[in-house]
């Protein structure tokens, strides 16, 4: 268009006009000069197109490097989507397999915990059961050792009762016996009075030492005769010392002794 438009413009459009008529002959200079301008604007409208192609192209070229962005960038979101995706479903998965291992632990926790109860319980009742076996061995045996000494006691009581008995049996028959001594040898030591009748018996004190001496002799009844009261006295005095028994505690018992002398 442009160049159509030079050519208008650089026609002689009188020459046209007029087919018949003398063309003026136009200086060889102007038409140079005009076909140099055509050049020139040809040239410049070509490099005017090659550039506006060239900014098409670069244009176009951006456009292409934006879309390619836009497409790796989408790529890149959708691949980061993915990967969170994945992430997400690898946490979902992973949180249900802690859960289940947290679950199972808690369960196997639970049970060992039960049985660990139901252990110390078992262990508690073994234990209770023992002590109590424990408890009645002992009350049993403490009863038995208590019932074995009383049966003991109960013996050496009897078996003490038995021998005091005996020797209470013993002591008597030698309180007796020496009692029986002292008045032979009393008797022995006697001297009638004259006058005295036989029938005539007094009971007499005697005091004794343990060697058998007497340190006193008194009569607590009379026989209603002095003299004779008097010849029972001398008699005790003279038989001095008198038999004793050798047990002390027997002896004890003849420290202070009364007797009824009877003459013969």
């Amino acid at each position: 268009m442009l160049l159509l438009a030079v050519l208008v413009f650089s026609l002689d459009w009188e020459a046209v006009v007029k087919p018949g008529a003398e063309r003026k002959k136009a200086p060889v200079q102007a038409v140079v000069v005009d076909a140099n301008k055509l050049d020139s604007e040809i040239k410049r409208q070509k490099q005017l197109e090659q550039e506006k192609q060239r900014a098409e192209q670069e244009k176009l070229k951006q456009l292409e490097q934006a879309a390619r962005a836009a497409e790796q960038k989408r790529k890149q979101e959708e691949k980061r989507i993915a990967d969170l995706k994945r992430k997400q479903e690898q946490e979902v998965m992973r949180k249900k397999a802690e859960a289940k291992k947290q679950a199972e632990a808690k369960k196997k926790a639970e049970a060992k915990k039960k049985a660990e109860a139901e252990k110390k319980r078992k262990a508690e009742l073994a234990a209770k059961k023992k002590a109590e076996e424990e408890k009645k061995r002992k009350a049993e045996a403490e009863r038995k050792r208590k019932a074995a000494e009383q049966e003991m006691q109960a013996r050496l009581a009897a078996e003490q009762a038995r021998m005091a008995a005996q020797r209470q049996s013993a002591m008597q028959r030698m309180i007796n016996e020496y009692g029986q001594y002292i008045k032979e040898k009393v008797q022995r030591s006697w001297i009638r009075p004259l006058g005295s009748s036989s029938a005539l018996s007094c009971t007499v004190e005697v005091r004794l030492i343990p060697s058998g001496e007497v340190i006193d002799a008194q009569i607590v009844r009379s026989s209603g005769n002095p003299a004779f009261d008097r010849s029972v006295e001398a008699a005790v005095f003279k038989a001095s010392p008198l038999p004793v028994p050798p047990d002390r505690e027997v002896m004890e018992q003849f420290r202070s002794l009364r007797f009824e002398f009877k003459p013969g």
